[in-house]
């Protein structure tokens, strides 16, 4: 892909965050933006800014983990598009929790967003980009969590260890159709998604609250730059991005010196 004018994009989680920021850069950049998510009164506040930008936007109100209604929202676009060119599957939830003391409802509801909504999005919009055969882009998000499993993150953890290993497999089964498939995986970003952060059992307590919040606090990295980074990505092509420099950090220790992450990571 060389450039994103006149492509059709489509975002999911993108009322607000680095959906939203997303969805605004492709738009900047010339792309028409199909917005999903589930507030239907912060989508069309985000369509305004995309319509600011320069673009082209449309609303449609969906739940990624519900299947029905992906598919309902896939028969809705293409009744307009013949396929769209550029997947981004960005629509995910953080929790904490000791792996023993999370509920397996919570680990059924986070896997069912982050890992089902992307394959919800997949089934549902990839098969007419193959079907077109003008190549494309998928992007998946996923997180500095997806390279290593933090204390305390197991269920976060997981969803994002599944995200880059089901991208690294998606690349390949899409590389003959010359459709990109690039997975981001961005450290601790200043998004509305750390006041959402569900806690449960030991991690419930105050004191772990704000041991989150401070990490969060202290992060440079804005929903802007995992924006622009993740345009970079699509236009090369690359395989997985590392955002910001946890990422970079714990990206390079995992494949260089993983006992060295773990002692860190233990001590922290």
């Amino acid at each position: 892909m060389k450039n994103f004018k006149n492509k059709v994009a489509l975002v999911t989680g993108a009322s607000s965050g680095i959906g939203e920021a997303i969805a605004i850069a492709l738009a900047s950049a010339g792309a028409t933006v199909i917005l999903t998510a589930r507030d239907q009164d912060k989508l069309d506040a985000v369509r305004l800014k995309c319509i600011g930008a320069g673009g082209k936007a449309w609303v449609y109100v969906a739940e990624v983990s519900d299947e029905a209604q992906m598919q309902a929202l896939a028969d809705a676009v293409h009744a307009q598009f013949p396929a769209i060119d550029i997947l981004v599957n960005n629509a995910g939830v953080v929790m904490g929790g000791f792996t023993w003391e999370v509920e397996p409802s919570d680990w059924k509801r986070l896997h069912d967003i982050n890992v089902m909504g992307v394959v919800y999005g997949i089934r549902a919009f990839v098969p007419k980009m193959i079907e077109r055969g003008q190549g494309g882009h998928v992007v998946n998000m996923a997180s500095v969590s997806g390279f290593f499993g933090a204390p305390g993150m197991s269920t976060y953890s997981a969803s994002k260890f599944a995200v880059v290993g089901l991208s690294e497999s998606l690349r390949l089964e899409l590389h003959r159709h010359k459709i990109g498939v690039s997975v981001i995986c961005p450290g601790f970003v200043n998004t509305p998604i750390q006041t959402k952060v569900k806690m449960v059992g030991s991690l419930s307590s105050e004191k772990a609250r704000a041991r989150v919040a401070k990490d969060f606090e202290k992060t440079s990295l804005t929903p802007e730059q995992v924006a622009q980074r993740t345009l970079q990505a699509i236009l090369r092509n690359e395989a997985v991005a590392g955002i910001g420099k946890e990422a970079v950090l714990v990206g390079a220790l995992k494949r260089w010196a993983p006992a060295v992450l773990e002692r860190f990571m233990r001590a922290g």
